[in-house]
């Protein structure tokens, strides 16, 4: 029967494991040229969407996500402007037009903030992606729960710590 009760325990044990997250089901980020590339499950995660989508279950880590979201639709608008007016006065400089030089300037600096607030929108993303990936590692409960062979009363055994 002990033998029974053995081989049903591994069993379990086995194919909670499977089961179980992995280190796989975690975000890695790798370092880029202004900003981060991030990776889930073997792929590239193109879209802040898709981030959204992975973190969707961790409350925190999705807010972190939807204000990355913002900012960043905020820096393209900021990078657009910018470039369409400094793009319109060389534009104009080009074709012989007169060429105002506060206008192109200004269009540059645009531009720059809306890089700069890319930089931010990064900076939440990597945040939401740390907080996903630390609370991989616990359940709801608090600790995560672990089986281990350890002392029991009546010799070694099955030891559940939660």
């Amino acid at each position: 029967m002990k033998k029974v009760l053995l081989v049903a325990a591994m069993l379990f044990l086995g194919l909670m494991s499977l089961y179980s997250q992995s280190s796989t089901d975690s975000i890695i980020m790798e370092k880029v040229f202004l900003g981060h590339k991030y990776i889930h499950n073997g792929l590239v995660v193109s879209s802040i969407g898709d981030l959204k989508t992975i973190v969707a279950s961790n409350e925190l880590a999705l807010m972190e996500m939807k204000e990355a979201d913002v900012l960043n639709d905020v820096a393209t608008v900021l990078a657009c402007a910018g470039g369409a007016v400094s793009g319109w006065q060389l534009g104009s400089m080009i074709g012989g037009g007169k060429f105002n030089t506060y206008l192109f300037a200004g269009g540059l600096g645009v531009a720059a903030i809306g890089i700069g607030v890319t930089a931010l929108a990064d900076i939440h993303l990597a945040r939401g992606a740390t907080i996903y990936n630390n609370s991989l590692g616990s359940t709801s409960c608090g600790d995560p729960v672990k089986f281990d062979f350890g002392l029991v009363p009546g010799g070694v055994g099955l030891t559940l710590s939660f």
